[in-house]
C-alpha cells in the first residue's frame, strides 16, 4: 500500500468513528499503523499538521511527539490552521504538569477518581497501556496523605524508588512525602510513601499493625492473587498467590482508595457454562469496579506464525529468505535480518537451559562478529574478574547477545536489561522472566516456545509474552514472530477466567485461606478445621499477635514448631543460645546450634530440594548440607558460595546457576519463611519461661534480616535492593572500612556507586 492509499485508509477510520461505526480501539490500531508506515518519510508541513491533528483524534498525542524523540523528525508546525489549534487545545486538557501528559483513556481513569467518594478500581489493561504512569498521576492529584505501592518484584520496586528520586518531573513527591522500602521503619513523617513487594508489605504489617492508616494502595500485577495465573516457568513450591491475596487483604483495610492492575486478565462471563462467580464476589464485596481496557493496544501488535515457508515477507521492513526447515538456522537467519535493520529482538524461551542453549547457537554464528563490546568494557571486566571468563553469559555479552533468567546474579541481570535497553545489545534470550519486574525497549520477539518449562502457555500467558513487542513512546509497533510452535494457539483459545478463592464457597481452601475467607465462602468442614485449629492454639496459649507473623506459614506449622521446641532438652537449648551469641558476634553459624534447628523445623518443610539439603549429611554424617552452604556464604557471600562449588569440581556455569538457585529461592525465600517461624516461638516460649516481654528475648533476627536483604544496614539495604556488587554493599555495610573498600573499586563498581549514592542521599534527605 503507497502512502496516498494509507492515507486515505485512516481517513476512512476517522470518518467512521466519528459516525460512531467503530471503536476506540480500531481507531487507534489505524492511527498507530499509519505512524508506523511513515515514521521513516520525509515529512513536510502540511503532513505534520495531518500528524497532528490525527493523534489527538486517536486521543494519543504522544504518537506525534515519538516522531521527534525515537525518529529524528523535527516536529515543529511553523504554521497553525484551525485543526491544530484545536489539537493543541484537546492536547492541553491531557497535560498534568509542563513536562508531562497523559493520552486519553489514562485520563479517563484518572476522572474516575474523585474527592469525597471510596474511589476503588480493577484496572486490566495491554501492557503498552501505561498502568504505572497513571498511579503517579491519581496520587498527585488526589493529594494523599499515607500511599503503598506494591510491585511484584524487588527490580520494579528499586526503579520506582530511582524515578521518585532523582526524575525531575516526581520532584512532588520528593518535597511531599517519606520515602520508604524498607518493611523495618523506625519513624513516620505526616506524608508517607511505602514502595514494597507483597511479601515486605506483610512484613511491614506484622511490624506496625496499627501505626498508621493508609489514604491510597495500588497493587500490581493482581492476576497473581489466583495461583493458575502464575507464570513460573517450573511447578515448584510457590506462595505468591497466597502473598497476593493477602497483601489485596490488608490493602483494602479502613476504607482506603485502591487500583489493583494487571495485563490482559481474562474475566468469567455470567451468561456462559461453567461461570465461576468468586471474583465478582470479591469486586461487590469490597466495592470495586471492573475497567476492562485489554483491547486497548496503546502499540499495535503484528504476528508472523513461521511455519515451513521458504519466503516471508512481514511487511516493508523485514523479509526472510529461508534455506533449510531447522529450528535454529531460522533463528539465526530471523535475528540477523533484524540486526540488519538495527532493530532490537528478545527470544522467548521456556527454560533457563534454552536461553544458554540458543545464545550459544547465536554466539557461534557469524551475525555478530563485528560487534564492539568498547561501551561496557568496565562490566565485562569487572563480571570476568570476579565470576570467571568462561562463564556462557560472559561470553555472549561479549558479542552483544544477552540472556536474562532467575538464576543469573540481580545486579547482572539489571546491567543486562540496560544494555538491552540502551542498544548495547541487539538480542536478549530470556523466560517468563521477562514478563514481571522488568521494563525493555524491545520491538521484536521471536517465540521459541510454547510453554514455561514443561507447562503448556495459556492465552494469559500468551498474551503477556507478546505484550513485550513493542514498548510505548518507543514505537508503533512490535513484531511478533513465532518460530515453529503452538504459540498462536495459545494466542487465539478460550479464555480462562480470573478466581478469587477467599470468595469461593467450592474452592478448596488452604489452611492459612480460612483465616482470611469469611463464613458465607467456607464450607461447614472448612468451618469445622478452622474451629480445630483455634483449640489447639487456645490449648498452647498462643496469642493471634504470634500467629500474625510469618502469614504465609500455616498455624497448625507454627503450632508443629512450638511443640518441637518445647521438646528440646536443656543441651540442645544451649546450643540454640550458643548459635545466637556467634550470630550477633560474627555473622556466621555455629553448626551444632544450627543443626538444632534443622532438626525443629524438618516436620514442616514441604519442598524436596530444601529437604534434601537437611537431610543429606555426606560422607561424615555430622552436619547437614545446607548448614555448610549457609556458613560458606555467611563467610564469603555469593562469590565465596561459587567458589565453593567450583572446589567440588563443579564447572562454572553450573556453579553460578546453583549458588543463584540457592541464595534466591532456597534461603532469601523458603530457610528465611522456615526458620523465622522458629525464631518467633522459640522467642515467645523463652519470654513465656522467663517472664520477660517478647521484644527482650534475643533470637536470630540478625541471621534473617542478613538472608533476607543480603545487608544489615539501612543504606546497605538499600543498595542491595537496587542491585549493586557486592563490594558497594559491603561499603555501606563497614562504616569503619569503607575509604579503603571504595580505593579498591573497579571501574564498573565505582560507575554503579555514584549512581547508587545518589538514590541513598537522596532518600537520607528525604527521611
Amino acid at each position: 500500500m503507497d502512502r496516498i492509499e494509507e492515507t486515505i485508509n485512516v481517513l476512512r477510520q476517522i470518518n467512521k468513528f466519528n459516525a460512531k461505526e467503530i471503536s476506540d480501539d480500531i481507531l487507534i490500531k489505524s492511527v498507530c499503523d499509519y505512524f508506523n508506515e511513515i515514521k521513516n518519510d520525509s515529512l513536510n508541513q502540511s503532513d505534520l499538521k495531518f500528524l497532528k491533528y490525527i493523534s489527538n483524534i486517536a486521543g494519543i498525542p504522544h504518537y506525534f511527539d515519538t516522531l521527534n524523540t525515537q525518529f529524528n523528525h523535527s516536529t515543529e508546525i511553523e504554521e497553525y490552521n484551525l485543526n491544530t489549534f484545536s489539537s493543541l487545545l484537546y492536547e492541553s486538557t491531557l497535560h498534568t504538569n509542563e513536562n508531562l501528559k497523559v493520552h486519553k483513556f489514562q485520563m479517563k481513569i484518572m476522572d474516575l477518581f474523585e474527592m469525597g467518594k471510596l474511589n476503588r478500581y480493577f484496572l486490566s489493561a495491554s501492557t503498552s497501556f501505561g498502568k504505572t504512569h497513571i498511579v503517579f498521576e491519581i496520587i498527585r492529584k488526589m493529594n494523599y496523605g499515607n500511599v503503598v505501592l506494591i510491585f511484584p518484584t524487588i527490580a520494579l520496586l528499586s526503579e520506582n524508588l530511582e524515578k521518585l528520586i532523582s526524575d525531575e518531573n516526581y520532584e512532588y513527591f520528593r518535597e511531599k512525602y517519606k520515602i520508604h522500602t524498607l518493611s523495618e521503619v523506625t519513624k513516620f513523617e505526616e506524608n508517607n510513601l511505602f514502595i514494597y513487594t507483597p511479601e515486605r508489605f506483610l512484613s511491614f504489617k506484622e511490624k506496625n499493625p496499627t501505626s498508621i492508616d493508609f489514604n491510597f494502595a495500588f497493587i500490581d500485577e493482581i492476576y497473581k492473587i489466583d495461583n493458575e495465573y502464575l507464570l513460573d516457568e517450573e511447578v515448584k513450591e510457590n506462595e505468591r498467590d497466597v502473598a497476593y491475596r493477602l497483601s489485596v487483604f490488608y490493602a483494602l483495610e479502613n476504607n482506603v482508595d485502591v487500583l489493583l492492575a494487571g495485563p490482559y486478565i481474562d474475566f468469567y462471563d455470567p451468561n456462559k457454562n461453567g461461570y465461576n462467580n468468586s471474583f465478582d464476589n470479591f469486586l461487590t464485596q469490597n466495592k470495586i469496579e471492573l475497567l476492562n481496557y485489554n483491547q486497548y493496544e496503546i502499540v499495535s501488535k503484528s504476528f508472523q506464525d513461521i511455519k515451513s515457508k521458504k519466503h516471508i515477507d512481514v511487511d516493508k521492513y523485514l523479509e526472510f529468505d529461508f534455506e533449510t526447515n531447522r529450528k535454529s538456522d531460522r533463528l539465526i537467519e530471523i535475528v540477523k535480518k533484524i540486526n540488519e535493520i538495527n532493530e532490537n529482538t528478545i527470544v522467548y524461551c521456556s527454560t533457563r537451559n534454552y536461553t544458554e542453549t540458543n545464545a550459544t547457537t547465536l554466539l557461534e554464528s557469524n551475525i555478530f562478529n563485528n560487534h564492539s563490546d568498547n561501551n561496557y568494557s568496565d562490566f565485562i571486566n569487572h563480571i570476568s574478574k570476579n565470576f570467571s571468563k568462561d562463564w556462557t553469559i560472559i561470553k555472549a555479552l561479549k558479542k552483544g547477545i544477552g540472556v536474562h533468567h532467575g538464576l543469573i546474579p540481580k545486579y547482572i541481570q539489571k546491567e543486562i536489561i540496560s544494555l538491552f535497553n540502551s542498544a548495547q545489545l541487539k538480542v536478549l534470550l530470556s523466560t517468563t522472566t521477562i514478563t514481571e519486574g522488568v521494563n525493555t525497549s524491545a520491538k521484536n520477539l521471536i517465540v521459541l516456545h510454547s510453554k514455561k518449562g514443561d507447562k503448556e502457555l495459556k492465552k494469559f500467558d500468551a498474551k503477556n509474552i507478546a505484550g513485550r513487542a513493542g514498548r510505548f513512546l518507543y514505537h508503533y509497533s512490535g513484531r511478533v514472530i513465532v518460530l515453529q510452535n503452538e504459540f498462536m494457539k495459545a494466542i487465539e483459545s478460550e479464555p480462562e477466567g480470573i478466581k478469587h478463592k477467599n470468595y469461593d464457597l467450592k474452592a478448596p481452601k488452604d489452611e492459612i485461606d480460612l483465616f482470611y475467607s469469611k463464613d458465607e465462602f467456607l464450607s461447614q468442614a472448612d468451618q469445622d478445621r478452622k474451629t480445630d485449629i483455634k483449640a489447639e492454639q487456645e490449648k498452647r496459649g498462643i496469642p493471634d499477635e504470634i500467629f500474625n507473623l510469618y502469614k504465609v506459614v500455616s498455624r497448625l506449622d507454627k503450632i508443629t514448631i512450638y511443640d518441637e521446641i518445647k521438646k528440646l532438652t536443656v543441651s540442645e537449648l544451649e546450643l540454640i543460645k550458643t548459635l545466637i551469641r556467634v550470630i550477633n558476634y560474627k555473622l556466621d553459624i555455629d553448626y551444632d546450634g544450627f543443626q538444632v534447628i534443622l532438626k525443629v523445623i524438618h516436620p514442616i518443610v514441604k519442598n524436596q530440594k530444601l529437604k534434601f539439603l537437611i537431610d543429606y549429611k555426606g560422607l561424615n554424617g555430622d552436619y547437614s548440607t545446607l548448614t555448610h552452604l549457609l556458613h560458606f556464604y555467611l563467610t564469603g557471600g555469593f562469590i565465596g558460595s561459587i567458589k565453593y562449588k567450583i572446589s567440588q569440581n563443579i564447572k562454572i556455569d553450573k556453579a553460578i546457576s546453583d549458588t543463584a538457585e540457592f541464595v534466591y529461592n532456597t534461603l532469601k525465600y523458603q530457610v528465611v519463611k522456615y526458620i523465622g517461624v522458629f525464631n518467633i516461638m522459640y522467642r515467645f516460649i523463652q519470654a513465656q519461661e522467663n517472664n520477660k516481654s517478647f521484644e527482650e528475648i534475643i533470637g536470630i533476627d540478625r541471621l534473617l534480616v542478613k538472608l533476607e536483604y543480603n545487608a544489615l544496614t539501612e543504606f546497605g539495604r538499600i543498595a542491595s535492593d537496587y542491585g549493586v556488587p557486592s563490594n558497594v554493599v559491603e561499603y555501606y555495610e563497614s562504616p569503619e572500612s569503607a575509604n579503603q573498600i571504595k580505593a579498591n573499586f573497579d571501574s564498573y563498581e565505582l560507575t554503579i556507586f555514584n549512581r547508587i549514592e545518589k538514590i541513598i542521599s537522596g532518600t537520607d534527605s528525604n527521611n
